[in-house]
């Protein structure tokens, strides 16, 4: 019975993979920055600002991607002069291979982010993506918190409250209003 080893994906599927999820990992930054941008900053909602936060995480990420190429490329060299071919094992010679592959696979996906860094449009698509899913979850936190504020009208201290309630009720509703038009229309104006 022969065990076949399975072939290595090819290196252009593991370069689209690793640009996938290296993208979403920006995105998630951008979304961050443009909560903190909002909540704590008080600052207003500035594409061209996000977008140069997007490409700095694109080149970082590719920088990285560079270095890491570096490092396997110099691995891979003292395993291959460690001994003479014929002396490593299948395993030492399996690792020379991989880290051929791994080395292929850094240098694409480095220089995949900095193509994608270089594009307008990208940069753009993943900055409106972070940004839709900043006001969903600033959303989400603000419903969450009206939901707390909820009172049972059978509580004694219901109409003591109420007034408290209902203007704070109105404040986040008008800005989830704003914030819905504001979305809808493209002008992205925030006031959280």
């Amino acid at each position: 019975m022969t065990h076949s080893k399975a072939a290595p994906p090819p290196v252009r599927r593991i370069v689209d993979e690793g640009l996938l999820i290296a993208i979403s990992a920006v995105r998630m930054a951008v979304k961050n920055a443009i909560i903190v941008g909002a909540l704590r900053e008080h600052s207003d909602y500035d594409p061209a600002r996000y977008a140069r936060a997007a490409q700095h995480e694109l080149h970082v990420l590719a920088r990285q991607n560079e270095e890491y190429g570096k490092r396997v490329r110099g691995l891979r060299k003292v395993l291959a002069r460690s001994g003479r071919v014929h002396l490593l094992t299948e395993d030492e010679r399996a690792d020379i291979s991989q880290f051929a592959l791994r080395r292929r696979v850094h240098k694409k996906l480095a220089l995949a982010l900095d193509a994608v860094a270089a594009d307008d449009a990208q940069v753009a698509r993943i900055v409106e993506d972070a940004r839709q899913a900043a006001s969903a979850e600033i959303r989400d936190a603000v419903s969450a918190r009206l939901i707390r504020l909820a009172i049972d009208r059978r509580d004694p201290d219901y109409e003591e409250r109420r007034a408290e309630r209902i203007e704070v009720f109105k404040l986040v509703n008008l800005a989830l209003l704003k914030a819905a038009h504001s979305a809808r229309n493209g002008t992205a104006h925030n006031e959280y």
